[in-house]
């Protein structure tokens, strides 16, 4: 007989004792004054997975614990009838006997509750990357923050493995001698990396070699912002990436690509590409400039939502009308803006997510303006922040393990750090949920100082070499007792969040 929403309330669930004192660890850990907390957490993470929970053991079935009514469970009225219908639409079957239904609610207890336990123990035991990892783990909808409130974009292409990777060529613990891992894309776990040093530290010899390792993974799709040229040979054959080399080679990238002409979506991008642009100079636009500026990129989308090609020399051609419907005289933002528009530093063949597929190394050597080089990481990184964080999430497996789309690298990281860059924060704090990755390669932990974004605090291994840092920013990443002026060659400090403790390690040897 079929079960009813009126009997609920008196049904008897049961679990295991193994599952009731995980649940009874969590709810004294983390201070829930109701076990039923526990228990319903359990249910739904197991829910969170496409699969049925597998049958109990013969041994399982003859170890249960005392049983919870369905009220005590799930409680009353609306409570409980959304949860009846979570586990029958999970089942598959609206018509489910009494038996089947508790049998179902004790599997999936039973699985939950292992499921959070692992979850427990991958965050470090520590209540914000536990709250964090079951976030990311309710596939909230994409629409917001993204450019429009419309369907989320298709999803990508993704790397579904454990991805993890030896920090260097060596990988010892100085002091215990044990090979050291870093698992990218582990449950809980957040898959950013810093890695610093100084010149001739072995800081890019070491992200190349790790970034070498996750190619040996599968097929994911990297960008490099490279100023020394040291990336692309070291990366450009093992990813097969093109190698640009702006400004005699344009980017085949459409940085001004909205998808879609609502009028709420031309203003979010119409503002996200005036901050792109504002930011490329250290002294930032008065407030009638910032408004000019959005105007004539809003005016310049609409253009391309009518079918037509555009550019940014289209948007540098708006700037000026803008200014002369205001009675404004051409000033330092134009002048700035015509500058840099006389090259094609973009063309628009390809829509992000075209682009974005694939692999590219973007050479910015130094005999190129400060300026150009911000426009081209600036405008890239926003359409990747576009793009990548308007995806559904990233799929998981049983174990939590989350699949990666793409990586980005920023080498010289400290060019875009103090630029405030809302494109490169969004990227750090949100984009690991979407299977994004992010690698920064700076020379010091002092380029992170005075940063209002807590890149640190969001990078799931830091590495750092021998290079001239001061004493505060080091301690506050690795602790007081550690001094990146004394590693010798070829070490370096390492942290991975998820261990909560600072390593001294042989990355490479000389």
């Amino acid at each position: 007989m079929t079960i009813e929403i009126a009997d609920l309330p008196r049904v008897r669930f049961r679990t295991t004792r193994a599952a009731q004192k995980i649940c009874a660890g969590l709810t004294a850990r983390l201070g829930w004054r109701h076990q039923n907390v526990a228990a319903r957490l359990a249910i739904a993470r197991s829910l969170s997975l496409p699969t049925p929970p597998p049958v109990l053991t013969e041994e399982e079935s003859d170890d249960m614990a005392t049983a919870m009514r369905g009220a005590q469970l799930f409680g009353e009225g609306g409570d409980l009838a959304a949860w009846l219908a979570l586990i029958t639409q999970h089942h598959g079957n609206r018509e489910m006997p009494k038996r089947s239904l508790q049998a179902m609610v004790t599997g999936h207890r039973t699985r939950g509750a292992e499921l959070l336990q692992k979850d427990w123990v991958s965050s470090g035991r520590e209540m914000g990357p536990f709250v964090v990892r079951l976030a990311e783990l309710a596939n909230f909808p994409n629409d917001v923050g993204s450019d429009n409130g419309g369907p989320a974009a298709p999803s990508a292409s993704a790397l579904a493995s454990e991805v993890r990777l030896s920090i260097g060529e060596v990988a010892r613990d100085v002091r215990t001698d044990e090979n050291v891992e870093f698992v990218l894309n582990a449950p809980g776990g957040s898959p950013h990396l810093a890695i610093m040093g100084g010149v001739g530290s072995g800081k890019t010899r070491t992200a190349v070699h790790m970034l070498r390792q996750l190619r040996r993974f599968g097929n994911v799709p990297l960008l490099a912002f490279d100023f020394k040229g040291d990336l692309a040979e070291g990366l450009s054959a093992a990813y097969g990436a093109d190698v640009l080399r702006p400004p005699e080679e344009s980017i085949p990238l459409d940085v001004l690509h909205v998808s879609s002409d609502d009028d709420i979506a031309i203003k979010r991008a119409a503002a996200r590409i005036r901050d792109s642009i504002a930011s490329v100079k250290s002294r930032r636009p008065s407030g009638v400039q910032s408004e000019a500026l959005r105007e004539a990129i809003a005016t310049t989308l609409w253009t391309g939502a009518a079918g037509t090609t555009i550019t940014l020399q289209d948007v540098a051609r708006a700037l000026e009308t803008e200014y002369e419907e205001r009675g404004r005289s051409p000033d330092e933002l134009t002048s700035t803006l015509n500058e840099l528009t006389q090259f094609d530093l973009f063309l628009p063949d390809r829509s992000p997510a075209d682009f974005f597929a694939k692999s590219w190394i973007i050479l910015l050597p130094q005999d190129s303006s400060d300026e150009m080089r911000r426009l081209v990481i600036n405008l890239t990184l926003n359409a990747l922040d576009r793009w990548l964080n308007a995806l559904p999430d990233a799929p998981t497996d049983d174990e939590g393990t989350r699949a990666l789309r793409h990586v980005t690298l920023l080498d010289e990281a400290h060019v875009v750090l103090r630029t405030k860059l809302q494109a490169l924060a969004n990227l750090v704090r949100m984009s690991r949920s979407k299977g994004g990755v992010v690698l920064l390669a700076s020379q010091s932990p002092d380029d992170f100082e005075g940063v209002e974004e807590s890149y640190l605090d969001n990078m799931g291994m830091t590495l750092a070499f021998n290079t001239q840092a001061k004493p505060g920013p080091t301690s506050r990443i690795f602790g007081s007792s550690y001094s990146l002026t004394a590693l010798s060659v070829g070490e370096a400090l390492c942290r991975v969040r998820s261990e909560a403790k600072t390593r001294k390690i042989q990355s490479w040897e000389p």
